[in-house]
């Protein structure tokens, strides 16, 4: 049986996560109306803007939630939520470079030279922060009564850190360059794998004898069903349009990373919406 107090604390966690997307949304949507009114090409570069101190902190934010939160379907979607909860502060951290010839010299893009030191400085702080994680996580699953499962997700995360670091300390320019997309590309693709687990265990929960009508589980099947494909398109789409840019030089529009980031936040909130009310119509927390 779950207290009242926990099935709220683990309710007002899940609507937080809304509550952060919805706080980075009205912050670049204030900057594009009060302040210099420029759209820059990505979400990712109003880092550099005064939407900073909001991007980096809903980011934090948001992977403290999702790897606090734990998913109904052990070990997969607990493991996917924690790893997309562990790539969402390096994409915070980790700005994206940008292609300015004053700040960049020889090079085509890079993270501008002021910015270095606190990049280095955080992430080293996430990385201690990360281990730590770690040894707790340790110690809880050899305390747990799933621990064979729990210790596969256990390696996962390990190997997942291990690898951060190891970039991070032997491959300072690549890992500058090319971090912050290769944590934010993972962290999306894991959420639409959780929006298709959830499409599944919604059957299982009601065949299992749960609270959800039948046509009301139907509904949140096709709505994560539908947001799993959203977001998987236009994951798609994105990689497409690099590649050809990468090739060709040439690409579709100027601001088309931002579309595709503002397609996902607002995906990864609708998801998240719905599936806080489906657990609290079928009445259990987790």
């Amino acid at each position: 049986m779950h207290s009242e107090s926990t099935t709220k604390t683990y309710l007002y966690l899940r609507v937080g996560l809304v509550a952060l997307a919805v706080f980075l949304g009205a912050s670049l949507v204030i900057e594009l109306t009060v302040g210099d009114g420029s759209w820059l090409g990505s979400i990712s570069a109003y880092y550099y803007t005064p939407v900073r101190a909001v991007f980096v902190g809903t980011l934090v934010a948001m992977g403290v939630c999702l790897i606090a939160i734990k998913g109904r379907d052990r070990p997969r979607e607990d493991l996917m939520l924690n790893l997309a909860g562990m790539c969402a502060p390096v994409v915070a951290l980790c700005p994206t470079p940008l292609e300015d010839v004053v700040a960049c010299g020889d090079a085509t893009r890079c993270v501008p030279p002021a910015y270095v030191p606190g990049v280095e400085n955080n992430i080293g702080a996430l990385l201690v922060v990360g281990v730590i994680g770690l040894l707790f996580a340790a110690r809880t699953v050899r305390r747990g009564a799933e621990e064979g499962r729990d210790l596969v997700a256990l390696g996962v995360s390990a190997t997942g850190i291990v690898g951060l670091a190891l970039w991070f300390l032997l491959g300072r320019d690549s890992f500058l360059d090319y971090a912050h997309y290769g944590t934010a590309v993972p962290m999306f693709g894991l959420i639409v794998a959780v929006a298709v687990v959830n499409a599944a265990k919604v059957d299982e929960f009601v065949d299992a004898g749960g609270t959800l009508a039948m046509g009301r589980a139907a509904t949140f099947r096709m709505a994560y069903r539908l947001i799993a494909w959203v977001m998987g398109l236009v994951i798609v789409g994105a990689l497409a349009l690099f590649v050809i840019k990468a090739a060709t030089g040439s690409q579709p529009f100027d601001h088309w990373v931002f579309v595709v980031e503002a397609l996902l936040l607002v995906a990864f909130a609708t998801f998240w919406i719905l599936q806080t009310v489906q657990y609290a119509a079928d009445g259990a927390p987790a």
